[in-house]
């Protein structure tokens, strides 16, 4: 026996919303790796601002799905965990998200060295012109980066928040520093004896930051900038942190 018709095409329906909040996210991630959306847009405004809202009103209707489905025998069933699983998977994945980056100051530049800043190239920073995050000798963090962190310089964060993000004190030379940065997912674009650079692309997103090391007789530094993106999510704090244990090593 077949499901009432108007049962049957609630829940379809509620499944069809479910699946849009489900499936925003992916096609966000997408549409920016792939060149296809703004980032910003893809980001700022399909996953910060329209996933939640159509998440959540994609679990209301899928509870709903699944009590409609279970008072139909469950013939349903299938449909209301379409309208259910998807949106409470997506607003999980933004919840795990917003806690991770809650938990790291929003920042996307570290260095192992801020009395000498380390510099890019010419071809680096060519690569960089447009983005909006300028690679400077003494960073601040911006006002809109609220309590603790506005206006402190980066050189302060980066001391309180990544000690992992320290002079590597060897005779190292560029082969090496290559190597560790090959190992840490790092594009190498340019080497010489005293320097070694490169470019990182997030695999989700195609995010890119640029990392670069200076090779000193008896010491190695390191700095990671993002090119867009207040804040890296810990992301550059982490790769300093896997090349100075690589070549500490």
């Amino acid at each position: 026996m077949s499901a009432h018709p108007k049962s049957a095409a609630f829940v379809r329906i509620a499944a069809l919303v479910g699946a849009a909040g489900g499936l925003l996210p992916l096609a966000a991630v997408l549409g920016s790796r792939f060149g296809l959306l703004d980032w910003k847009f893809a980001l700022g405004t399909l996953v910060v601002k329209i996933t939640p809202p159509l998440a959540m009103v994609g679990i209301a209707l899928g509870v709903i799905a699944l009590i409609v489905a279970f008072r139909d025998r469950r013939r349903l069933l299938v449909w209301a965990l379409v309208a259910l699983l998807p949106p409470l998977f997506s607003l999980g994945l933004l919840a795990r998200f917003k806690a991770e980056a809650d938990k790291v100051p929003p920042i996307h530049d570290v260095a192992t060295d801020w009395e000498r800043p380390l510099s890019f190239s010419r071809d680096i920073m060519d690569a960089r012109a447009g983005s909006p995050n300028a690679v400077e000798a003494d960073p601040t963090a911006p006002e809109k980066a609220g309590p603790p962190w506005a206006g402190r310089r980066i050189a302060e964060i980066n001391r309180e928040t990544c000690p992992g993000a320290h002079p590597v004190m060897k005779h190292l030379n560029a082969d090496q520093v290559a190597a560790a940065f090959e190992a840490a997912g790092i594009e190498v674009q340019g080497r010489a004896p005293w320097r070694v650079e490169g470019t990182y692309t997030s695999f989700w997103w195609g995010f890119k930051d640029d990392v670069v090391a200076r090779i000193d007789p008896e010491r190695v530094d390191i700095r990671s900038v993002s090119r867009v993106g207040q804040s890296d999510i810990g992301a550059n704090c982490a790769r300093v942190t896997r090349i100075v244990k690589a070549l500490e090593q």
